[in-house]
């Protein structure tokens, strides 16, 4: 029976610590966990604020460019020099460039040999008009210093004295005759050399020809052998294909090239104040393109956007609709450029900008979603307006009151620098947050 007793009694001191134990190990997770997940998860929660931005919503294609272009073949064999820059206007009648023929090579190095002696003549008689003047000034001063002394001395009647100034003066009067005699000279000969140079002139002017120009337009030496059949009556006849296999051709000489031949193309005039962007764009991308409609687009090759008129669509072909838009912005920057890559641009929105990844529960037909605000280091999902996105950003506003069952002021709102959680995948609401 005691023993009974004294094993009852060793069960009860058993169980008690049971108890107390777990008592301690239930505080000890009540106390620990919650620290443990802010250390772990807290911590490491990528946190930003609210800023104002701007997105757009667009399309990239490559694309040709198609005008109305006149090509300019040179009339001799030579080197060509430009008196006209690419890009730059020209009205009709007006010389693009001059051509020399190759006897007027020589002519040229000598050309360029002479300037330099020219120059160098020049310069050197500047030096000597510094050096000299200063010495003609002071010979001057004592010229008229010795003849105010031969007036004092004619009214002391010192006749002998007087003839003593005279010589000094003719002395001095000599001295600045040889300086100025040498100046003289570095005169002469720089009017040598010019003489020398009208006479180069001249020969250089009896071997070049002019290329002129018939019509008003731009110039552009970047002939790519596209110009005869890439013009504006083209643009309805060409495909998906055409626009992807229609390169510059290589064998069209480089513009960098001042070696010109006869007969062969050496400039073009682009003609007309509007050119045409041509591309192709897959079905599904095509509704929001029709004839007529404005558009802007960002030409990347010069990363400038424009704005222009859609004026063509054609009729699916392999999936893909050709579409042309006709634009007079940026001809001179474009005048080099042939085959390009450009950002159709469909919206631009501004406003409250955020990385799409940081909403969730996001409803595209209804323009929603909640985005994760930090208050009082807890995190807290709201719902907010989806004014505009594209595949990474999203421009977002307070919704409106409507939204609410009830006293929408009740609510959070949005504002700038706010913060917010970057990524809430696996965040939940009310999460501690450091």
């Amino acid at each position: 029976m005691e023993e009974i007793k004294e094993r009852e009694k060793e069960e009860n001191r058993i169980n008690r610590r049971i108890r107390f134990g777990s008592a301690v190990i239930l505080l000890f997770l009540l106390l620990y966990i919650p620290s443990f997940v802010f250390w772990i998860y807290g911590k490491n929660i990528s946190i930003d604020i609210l800023r104002m931005g701007e997105i757009e919503e667009s399309v990239t294609v490559d694309a040709l460019i198609v005008r109305n272009e006149t090509v300019v073949n040179s009339p001799v064999d030579g080197i060509i020099i430009k008196n006209i820059e690419e890009g730059e206007k020209i009205r009709g009648g007006s010389t693009i460039a001059t051509v020399l023929n190759k006897s007027s090579e020589k002519l040229l190095d000598d050309l360029k040999a002479l300037d330099l002696r020219i120059i160098e003549a020049q310069r050197e008689k500047a030096k000597n008009d510094v050096f000299f003047l200063e010495d003609i000034k002071d010979i001057d001063e004592k010229i008229e210093d010795r003849l105010m002394s031969v007036i004092a001395q004619a009214d002391s009647n010192n006749i002998s004295e007087v003839k003593n100034i005279k010589k000094d003066v003719d002395e001095l009067i000599q001295k600045k005759a040889t300086i100025t005699g040498d100046l003289s000279i570095s005169d002469a000969h720089i009017n040598s050399l010019k003489a020398e140079k009208k006479l180069l002139q001249e020969g250089i002017n009896q071997n070049k020809s002019s290329i002129v120009s018939d019509a008003p337009g731009i110039i552009s030496y970047a002939v790519d052998g596209c110009e005869s059949f890439l013009n504006q009556d083209a643009i309805s006849s060409l495909t998906p294909k055409d626009i992807n296999n229609i390169k510059p051709q290589n064998t069209v000489r480089k513009m960098d090239d001042l070696d010109v031949e006869c007969n062969k193309p050496v400039v073009k005039v682009i003609s007309g104040i509007d050119y045409y962007i041509v591309f192709a764009i897959d079905k599904k991308e095509t509704e929001e393109f029709k004839v007529e409609d404005s558009l802007s687009l960002r030409i990347n090759d010069i990363n400038k956007i424009i704005d222009g008129t859609v004026v063509h669509k054609s009729d699916e072909i392999d999936g893909k609709f050709v579409i042309a838009v006709k634009t007079d912005k940026a001809m001179s920057d474009t005048a080099t450029l042939r085959n390009i890559n450009v950002d159709l641009i469909k919206n631009c929105y501004s406003g409250l900008v955020v990385p799409v990844k940081s909403l969730i529960d996001i409803d595209m037909t209804a323009m929603t979603a909640k985005i994760g605000l930090v208050r009082a280091q807890r995190v807290e999902f709201i719902p907010v307006k989806i004014v505009g996105r594209n595949s990474e950003f999203a421009i977002i506003d307070n919704v409106d009151k409507s939204y609410y069952a009830g006293d929408a002021t009740s609510h959070p709102s949005i504002s700038l620098y706010k913060s917010y959680i970057v990524n809430p995948k696996n965040i939940e609401e009310g999460q501690i947050v450091n």
